[in-house]
Order: C-alpha cells, then structure tokens, then sequence
C-alpha cells in the first residue's frame, strides 16, 4: 500500500512511518526539513515542502494510496512557562481542507487525520481539558478547526479523527481502549507505538470510518468510564 505521512519529522509520525515501512508498505513522507527525519528505508520517499502548499497536496493525492496526518507545532514543557504558545497556527486546518479536495479528484477516500483530546466535540470543560487548553490554547484552535470543516464536510472521503492525550516512549502493546466518549484526568496516556500502531491499522483495515476517536490507556479514575462510550466499529 502506499500512504502518505505528513508530519512525519514529529515523534508520532516518525513512529508511524517506521511502522508502515516495516510492515512492507510504501511510504511518502512530507517534511519541511529532511534532516529531521532519521527513518530510512528502501520504500521510503521523502517529499520535502509545506502541507499548506496545493502542489504538494495534490502530488501526495495522486501518487497514494491513502493519507495519515500527523500535523502541528510540538510542544515541550507542562507549564505556560516552559511553552511558547504566541504564533496563530493553521497548518491542520488549510491542509485538511487541500486533502478533502485533492483526494475525491483522484479516486482516493482514505485519510486518518491526529487530533487531540480537548479540541472540538472532546471539548468538555473538564479539568484535563481546561489546563490543556489553557497550555496550548493555539494549538488546540488549529484542531477546533479542522474537527469542525470535517464535521461540516460533505466530501466523499473515508476519514477517522484520532484524539491522543499525553504520549510517552514505550512498548507496543500497552492495555488501551477506543472512545466516542470519555472524560480524561491527568494520568490518561498512550505510547507513541501504540497511537502509530492504531493510526496505521485504521488505513490498511478501517474499522472507525466517519468517527471522532479518543484512545487511552485505563485511568486512575475509573469513575469517569461510567459515562464513556467505547467506539463501536464502522467500516468504509
């Protein structure tokens, strides 16, 4: 299968292309700088440029199979401190926007795009989202934006929001659960090859078409389940 990776110099997508590099699959990954990209493989193509730029878009289209975003500024620290969250941010948004044009055009349906939990209809107004919000407030628009073109969106694409909340370096194959809905606290997590691992199956075997999804691992607050709702699964 050949996908396209954008974002693929942050920590999940680098995760993601060496997933689906491994498992045999062609990979175009679009970076604004290659240097950032340590992956390597012989299926590997690296497309240097802007996901805000429509050549690029619609080469990426053309020549996939699918697509996986993994877009955004990182951000580094916990505190307001420690975080510079002053730059307006749109890349999530105006490419999402590009791909939902390009990819009817050539025949392509697929795309998995990464959210977080707090932005659009995860937007609860609990604890975790409140301090996240108020930690990356920027950030968080971009994906309040592009959840809402998505949901508004009548084109004739096979999409899944994935929303992750904090990730960390570990094993793959940590206990963890998919949400329609779920209220987070502090202690939710998923690691960076488990969050991969679940993007990457949604594009070869799609079981979540048309789903806006939180993934995390069990809670030290086992009482915010009670109202959550596992994600039933829906096929293209």
């Amino acid at each position: 299968m050949k996908i396209a990776v954008l974002g693929a110099t942050g920590r999940t997508g680098q995760v993601i292309v060496e997933q689906a590099l491994a498992a045999g699959h062609h990979v175009a990954a679009l970076v604004r700088r290659p240097e950032g990209l340590p992956v390597r493989g012989e299926n590997l193509e690296v497309v240097v440029g802007d996901a805000r730029d429509p050549a690029i878009i619609e080469k990426l289209a053309a020549e996939n199979d699918a697509v996986i975003c993994s877009l955004g500024i990182p951000a580094s620290g916990t505190s307001r401190a420690e975080i510079d969250d002053s730059a307006s941010v749109d890349v999530c948004l105006v490419s999402t926007r590009l791909l939902f044009d390009a990819l009817p055009r050539h025949g392509k349906r697929r795309i998995v795009l990464m959210s977080t939990h707090g932005a659009g209809g995860s937007n609860d107004g609990s604890p975790y989202v409140t301090w996240l919000r108020d930690l990356v407030k920027n950030r968080v628009l971009d994906k309040d934006h592009t959840e809402e073109f998505i949901a508004a969106s009548d084109a004739p694409v096979d999409w899944t929001v994935i929303r992750n909340p904090s990730i960390y370096e570990g094993d793959i194959g940590r206990p963890h659960a998919v949400y329609t809905r779920i209220e987070l606290d502090r202690s939710s997590r998923v690691t960076y090859q488990d969050l991969a691992a679940f993007a990457l199956s949604e594009v070869v075997a799609p079981r979540h078409v048309g789903q806006f999804l939180t993934i995390t691992e069990p809670l030290e607050d086992t009482s915010l389940l009670a109202a959550a709702e596992i994600a039933p699964e829906v096929a293209a």
